[in-house]
């Protein structure tokens, strides 16, 4: 079993080649870069790297060769739209002309194509590997728990949680390693249930950010205070998805369906926290 990882050196990515590895599946990373520590630290995991870029036919295509599957992700929302679309349909085309099955890493709510790029695009692939029959399941994560790594100094030093959630806005949060280990299942597993273009949320539980400062005190053992921020609080290229994110676009999940489907199960929120060394 082979199976080609995109985005290897982001969140998503990462989190698939080294859970994969682990489980002893032979895994490639296409990455530009040799050279980032991101790339040398996948190498030290037992990860091949394959030089190329995602927008390129013929580096994804070459890639494909001998692989049995491929996890798919794009990028996060900093890339810019133009970029994020030619890698989706360079992607997309591969994988149908190589007969791959994929793991897309999607969102919850890609479907709407709300405006937002880093939402649209990922609907768009999702419609893209659909309408081409490639056999595939589309894992869709809510808000990601590294995503509050930028938050992480004020907690330690002040013990207070700013984040750009308004009041009492409600969002599944979800733990990058969950959607490695589910794609791992997906692709893995000789007994898995063949693709049938799935849409299969993955979130831990689902949380305003009171409830995440509530979380972080059972971990941390001392009173976290949350610090509701607006959507503009966000780096600029996320404020789009925030702003979305806060009008309750990704509330309605079924949070079962994954471990029905492939019977993987979210770990708790506390095991992120733990896991990544927050103090």
């Amino acid at each position: 079993m082979c199976v080609l990882v995109t985005g290897a050196t982001g969140r998503y990515g990462y989190a698939a080649a080294l859970v994969l590895a682990d489980a002893g599946v032979d895994v490639a990373a296409l990455v530009r870069d040799l050279e980032t520590p991101a790339a040398r630290s996948l190498v030290e995991r037992g990860v091949r790297l394959e030089r190329g870029r995602r927008d390129q036919l013929d580096h994804v295509e070459d890639a494909l060769a001998d692989a049995d599957g491929l996890f798919l992700a794009v990028g996060g929302p900093r890339a810019s739209a133009r970029t994020a679309s030619e890698r989706a349909e360079t992607l997309v085309r591969a994988a149908h002309r190589t007969d791959v099955t994929v793991v897309h890493a999607s969102l919850i709510g890609a479907d709407a194509r709300p405006g937002v790029p880093c939402v649209d695009v990922r609907g768009r692939i999702d419609a893209d590997l659909a309408s081409r029959d490639v056999p595939h399941v589309s894992l869709r994560p809510g808000v990601p728990l590294d995503a509050f790594e930028r938050a992480r100094d004020t907690v330690e030093t002040e013990s207070r949680l700013p984040f750009p959630l308004e009041g009492h806005a409600r969002v599944p949060l979800t733990d990058p390693r969950d959607v490695a280990r589910a794609a791992t299942a997906i692709l893995a597993d000789p007994d898995t249930p063949t693709p049938d273009g799935e849409r299969l949320p993955v979130f831990s539980d689902t949380r305003s950010l009171y409830g995440l400062a509530d979380a972080l005190e059972d971990v941390l053992g001392r009173e976290i205070t949350a610090d509701p921020r607006p959507p503009t609080d966000a780096p600029r290229p996320l404020t789009a998805f925030y702003r979305w994110v806060n009008e309750g676009a990704l509330l309605g999940a079924d949070p079962n369906a994954l471990v029905e489907r492939y019977g993987v199960g979210p770990a708790p929120i506390r095991d992120y926290f733990e896991r990544a060394g927050w103090e």
